[in-house]
């Protein structure tokens, strides 16, 4: 049986920060020189071949932040660097780059894919001008449309974002939205709620009470929209937030959710080795290239007890659109770890949010809304 295996480098540097991002990044200027970044990326590698030695199939993501951002050269020498060290037998299955529409280019969309990209997932996030700079995207609908049909001559892979509960959105505006990235004939469309983190620009606005957040009741209808118009064209809902033509589903992401080892390179990266030990790289660009360059040590790292491996089963699991396979569940925790879970789901399952079929526990189209809550209840 072959070994796969992911290798996910994050390139946290952003021209500006979205007002509902939370996550670590900083400003083109954090140190101007993309090419320390790659020689730091190249360098943790190195010290971790071990890990990817016997991966017979590889999947490569870069992801953000803003790849898009990184010079031509040196998005070619990272790629050529990581290329050579794989295992010379190992088939890369996937190369996907992050990119933001403003940042599309002709030469820039030949450089990713003489570089080896074959799929590109571009924010999106809505064709409603009002609505972009609502949340704080740089780009606006015409961008988004000019830079698909850009891409579009280069790959055939390309997924599309799109994120539904925004500020002012109605359920017009995300049919217009949702149509509108169908019609640019895309394989791929990632559609995610949108969040109110709690350290986002977007949550103090919400506090302060300048924007008002959606209701719960108008999301679940927007989420119902959104599974409507996708199925009618074609789109398979494959995880919670993914849907996709038949044979699109993003590789590397479904690797996350079945368990399977991969490699985060990168300030505040984190990898997963398959079995029970997760690690996280410090989430500081400069002090990650000091650490780096320097020969510091420049992760933490923890390793999952019994119950910790459980709780991240169901949540991956349900993340699924196949649901948890009870039989896998009950070999690799015991019968009476499978009872427990199939008690704590009879209340799910009694209001319609969970469904037992063939075998696997799975949530239906009405739980996927309220998955954090149902996912609680059975840890």
């Amino acid at each position: 049986m072959k070994k796969r295996g992911g290798i996910y480098v994050h390139v946290p540097v952003c021209r500006r920060k979205c007002l509902y991002c939370s996550f670590y990044s900083v400003g083109e200027r954090f140190v101007g020189d993309w090419a320390h970044f790659v020689d730091a990326i190249l360098r943790e590698l190195d010290s971790r071949i071990d890990e990817m030695k016997d991966w017979d199939e590889v999947t490569i993501y870069i992801g953000g932040g803003t790849p898009s951002l990184m010079s031509p050269h040196e998005f070619q020498r990272m790629m050529n660097g990581l290329r050579q060290r794989l295992n010379p037998n190992a088939e890369i299955m996937e190369v996907t780059i992050e990119v933001n529409p403003d940042d599309v280019t002709e030469d820039l969309a030949k450089a990713w894919k003489a570089a080896g990209v074959n799929r590109v997932s571009m924010g999106v996030q809505s064709l409603v001008d009002s609505e972009l700079k609502a949340i704080g995207r740089r780009h606006d609908a015409v961008t988004a449309i000019k830079a698909n049909e850009v891409l579009s001559k280069y790959f055939d892979n390309i997924s599309l974002d799109l994120i539904f509960g925004l500020p002012s959105q109605t359920l017009d505006s995300l049919k217009n939205t949702v149509e509108g990235l169908v019609a640019m004939r895309p394989k791929h469309i990632s559609a995610y709620s949108l969040m109110y983190e709690e350290r986002s620009a977007l949550t103090r606005l919400r506090d302060a009470g300048k924007i008002e957040e959606t209701d719960e009741d108008v999301t679940v209808k927007m989420f119902a929209l959104i599974n409507d118009i996708l199925s009618r064209d074609g789109f398979l809902r494959y995880e919670i937030s993914n849907y996709s033509l038949p044979g699109f589903e993003s590789r590397h992401n479904s690797s996350y959710w079945h368990g399977v080892p991969y490699v985060g390179l990168g300030p505040s990266a984190h990898s997963y080795d398959g079995v029970r030990v997760r690690r996280w790289n410090v989430a500081d660009i400069n002090d990650y290239l000091e650490r780096i360059e320097n020969e510091g040590e420049y992760f933490d790292y923890e390793t999952l007890n019994e119950d910790e491996l459980i709780e991240e089963r169901i949540m991956i699991g349900l993340r699924n659109s196949q649901g948890i396979d009870l039989h896998e569940f009950e070999l690799d925790f015991g019968a009476s770890a499978r009872d427990r879970l199939l008690r704590k789901a009879r209340q799910a399952k009694q209001a319609g949010n969970l469904e037992e079929n063939n075998g696997f526990l799975r949530l239906t189209d009405k739980g996927v809304m309220i998955s954090d809550e149902i996912i609680v209840q059975l840890f």
